[in-house]
Order: C-alpha cells, then sequence, then structure tokens
C-alpha cells in the first residue's frame, strides 16, 4: 500500500486536524510564521461553499495573487472564485473593512506632509486603496486645525484611468466645510510614479481649490508597495 500522504502533501481544507496545527502555529508565533495561503485558510474555514468542496484559499490567490488583493476586491468578483460562499466572501469583506480600521485608528490627529507622522497617514492611504484592481480618487476632507473630517471614494474608473471633475471636489468640500484635503488616488500597475494626466488633473484641483479657499496639501499616489507624495516631489 502507498504510505499514507504527509501534512505537506494534503490541502489544509481536507485536514481538520492539520487546520487545527495551523490555528495553534498562527496564535503561538504570530502572523510572519504562516503565508497568504494559510491566513485566507483560517479566515475561510467553515465558511466554503455549500458542499465544503475545493480550495477557495487556493483560488484565492490564483485570481488575486496576493491575500491583500482578495481582500480589497469586489464583491462580484469574488463570486467568481470557485469555493466561496456568501459567508466566505462576508468574511474577506469583514477582514479588509477591520485593517481599514486599524489603519483609520493609526493616523495622527493632525495631517500634515511636514510633520513626521506623515508617514501614518500615507500607510492608511495605502490599506484603504493601494491594493484595489482599477483606480480609484479618494479624498480626505480635513477642517481648520488639518483633522481628518471624512475619507470619501469620489471616482472609480478602469486599470489606468479615474476621471475626476475639480467641481465635485469643490462641491463636496463646502458640504463638508473642509478647509484643506489630501487627493488620493492609486496606480493598478504597481508603479507610483505620477503620469503627465496625473500632474495637470492635479494642478486643475488646486485652481479650483483656490476660489473657494481650500488648500490642497497633497497628493498621494499609492501601490500595494509604494508610493509618491506630490508635496515631496515639489509637484505642489
Amino acid at each position: 500500500m502507498p504510505d499514507a500522504p504527509g501534512f505537506d502533501d494534503m490541502p489544509l481544507f481536507d485536514m481538520p486536524a492539520a487546520r487545527r496545527r495551523l490555528q495553534d502555529r498562527f496564535l503561538r508565533a504570530g502572523p510572519e510564521a504562516v503565508d497568504d495561503r494559510e491566513l485566507l485558510e483560517l479566515l475561510l474555514s467553515g465558511r466554503h461553499a455549500a458542499d465544503d468542496a475545493g480550495d477557495p484559499a487556493g483560488a484565492l490567490l490564483d485570481t488575486f495573487g496576493a491575500a491583500p488583493r482578495a481582500l480589497a476586491a469586489r464583491p462580484d468578483r469574488l463570486r467568481t472564485v470557485p469555493g466561496l460562499s456568501e459567508d466566505a466572501i462576508a468574511a474577506l469583506k469583514a477582514a479588509e473593512a477591520l485593517g481599514i480600521r486599524m489603519a483609520r485608528e493609526e493616523v495622527p490627529e493632525t495631517v500634515r506632509p511636514s510633520l513626521g507622522s506623515y508617514d501614518k497617514v500615507i500607510e492608511y492611504c495605502r490599506t484603504l486603496a493601494g491594493h484595489r484592481e482599477v483606480e480609484e480618487f479618494r479624498i480626505l476632507y480635513l477642517d481648520r486645525k488639518n483633522r481628518l473630517i471624512a475619507d470619501e471614494c469620489i471616482q472609480k474608473g478602469s486599470v489606468c484611468h479615474a476621471p475626476v471633475y475639480p467641481r465635485e471636489v469643490c462641491v463636496r468640500c463646502l458640504e463638508l466645510q473642509a478647509s484643506a484635503i489630501v487627493a488620493v488616488h492609486n496606480h493598478p500597475s504597481h508603479c507610483p510614479e505620477p503620469s503627465r494626466a496625473d500632474i495637470e488633473m492635479t494642478k486643475r484641483i488646486e485652481d479650483a481649490l483656490r476660489t473657494i479657499e481650500v488648500t490642497l496639501l497633497d497628493h498621494l499616489i499609492v501601490t500595494p508597495t509604494g508610493s509618491v507624495s506630490f508635496q515631496a516631489r515639489g509637484l505642489l
């Protein structure tokens, strides 16, 4: 008879005992002790398809390439992944929401590019948008003391473009009584370098905001692994 498959040869979803050992290792040694697939397996444990078949954690990585991108995926995209139930999709989106809330808790009371704590703002923006599959343009609205009032996605686009209308930015600033903003958008290409269109669009927004006495403090381009600050580059 052939030897029984070992732990490394069998998928985790077929091995409740192995999953328990994975859970113990995760709780004992922390997140650095497990990889993306194992984290997804822990998150989705007991939340597979109705017949509990397939390998949803592996299917997520095959589809999105990395766990953060899977968490950031839209629910309709997640529904195309074999083996995922609605409970599993809800668990993924809840995990993403918790991550965003944790990052927001780290945002300093005062948001200003010149402060040493600004890296926390950049990290928050990367958590918000860095892993998205399409471009999103977001605004952080700030009060007179540069405290965060709200952050909102004002436009979603394609893999390389998200149209932004300065008039809409101004209207929302007036509605929220914002005194300053930080503009944020992601590059799904993973290259944070600003394009000519990015630079020209930023200038139009800055000019429009000046007419209502609102300051554009910065424009951040974020990716999963990097960022570019227009303020730091001297582009504002």
